[in-house]
């Protein structure tokens, strides 16, 4: 006797479905075509990208690498995916930052709209064009939450010309000029701003705002900064701004988190490691576990700072790396008349004792 299984309600298979990775869920497209409808659905995406699996993208050793956060954090044997990445071409290439899943790598040939998990890319060309170069540029990428839009902002820091490029539109517009661009670093991405350090002569940098959809300047007041010779670098801190106060005379380094109605409060300091060599600090926060653990930058170095017993511990597979930015992994894909396309890849299952590597 044939035994009928009674079909899943929609909404079930809704809430099972968001519990899968994204690696996954692109095989679940394959399963039939009311689940790829699903899937592909704005919806889905969005609520998917609200469970904020958190990971890094990183680049050591001019290989391109993922890793899952809590993992590290958990303090479980870390999953690495290295990527083969054929737009990177240059030495000079660098990541401006991330939004939604989505990041923004700037090189030589134009910027690149990636997203590292579903490897699917958009080419952006035009902005500020030769003779500027690259290096003379200020960027900034972020999220516009009203309009749906991603934004590539585009600070040339000889003449203080600003342009915006909208994914959505696929155009360059000039927007109004930026007050004084003495900018060293690309720009932070939180909230629908953009917020730059703006370098003065003999004076503290200016932490200036720019609003993605008004396209509007604000300069933001700085904490109270304790006496002494200090650097400064802009971070997020549990969903707020921050400011990391580097004093390299007492090796330790203050972290001021943004509060409503432009307060500040220090949150915490981290002394140096003992071994440090006198030039590193801790210059990024990628994020704070709900149990006290907060992963940040040393140098070239990614470490792992508990709250708990104020201990600090060096992930060794992440060191010695040219740039580290963390992402959500989500099923966003850039957007746009730009040239897409996936990447081909491939993962690595396990490294050998003489350095190279399995790969599958």
């Amino acid at each position: 006797m044939d035994v009928q299984v009674p079909a899943l309600l929609p909404e079930i298979i809704f809430h099972i479905l968001l519990l899968l990775p994204v690696h996954s869920l692109f095989r679940c497209k394959s399963v039939c075509r009311e689940w790829y409808k699903l899937i592909t659905n704005e919806t889905f995406v969005k609520a998917h990208l609200a469970k904020k699996n958190k990971c890094l993208f990183y680049k050591r050793k001019n290989v391109l690498n993922t890793c899952c956060v809590n993992e590290l954090l958990l303090d479980n044997p870390m999953s690495k995916t290295s990527i083969h990445y054929p737009l990177i071409v240059d030495d000079f290439a660098r990541l401006v930052g991330s939004a939604n899943g989505l990041l923004c790598i700037v090189q030589l040939e134009g910027i690149s709209i990636y997203n590292p998990t579903t490897r699917i890319c958009n080419r952006v060309y035009g902005g500020f064009v030769a003779p500027v170069r690259h290096y003379q540029v200020a960027y900034g990428f972020g999220y516009e939450s009203y309009t749906d839009d991603y934004k590539v902002v585009a600070v040339c820091k000889s003449n203080n010309k600003v342009k915006v490029y909208s994914l959505k539109t696929g155009i360059w517009k000039k927007v109004s000029d930026f007050p004084d661009a003495n900018l060293l670093q690309d720009g932070l991405f939180l909230d629908g701003c953009i917020y730059w350090l703006d370098y003065l002569p003999n004076n503290l940098p200016n932490i200036v705002s720019f609003d993605l959809l008004k396209e509007t300047y604000t300069q933001v007041t700085h904490p109270r900064y304790d006496e002494g010779e200090k650097r400064l670098d802009l971070g997020v801190l549990g969903d707020r701004l921050c400011v990391l106060s580097s004093y390299a005379e007492k090796a330790l380094t203050d972290i001021w988190v943004m509060d409503g109605n432009d307060s500040w409060r220090n949150s915490l300091f981290i002394m140096y490691p003992q071994d440090h060599d006198g030039w590193s600090r801790f210059c990024q926060t990628y994020c704070m576990s709900n149990y006290g653990k907060i992963l940040l930058r040393f140098g070239y170095r990614v470490c792992i700072y508990d709250l708990n017993n104020s201990s600090l511990t060096f992930v060794n597979e992440i060191d010695d790396c040219q740039w580290v930015s963390s992402f959500d992994e989500s099923l966003i894909s850039p957007i746009g008349p730009g040239l897409r396309y996936r990447l081909r890849s491939w993962k690595v299952k396990s490294q050998m004792g003489d350095g190279s590597s399995i790969a599958i």
